[in-house]
């Protein structure tokens, strides 16, 4: 099973999406995304209800 995270399933105009095989990968992936290109702090993906919501759009595939 794979799993992905899309920025555009966040409501974010952007193309990005994360794959892998588990949702702590994709999740990982996303967050250096959001960092690099978003540019989001360490406080701010560190929130609970950043990840909590960051959960909820993570797709099995």
């Amino acid at each position: 099973m794979t799993y992905t995270l899309a920025c555009k399933d966040a409501g974010v105009d952007c193309d990005f999406v994360a794959k892998g095989e588990t949702e702590e990968q994709v999740l990982a992936e996303g967050i250096k995304h959001v960092k690099e290109v978003h540019g989001y702090t360490d406080e701010q993906v560190n929130d609970p209800k950043f990840l909590e919501e960051s959960k909820k759009i993570i797709k099995k595939t």
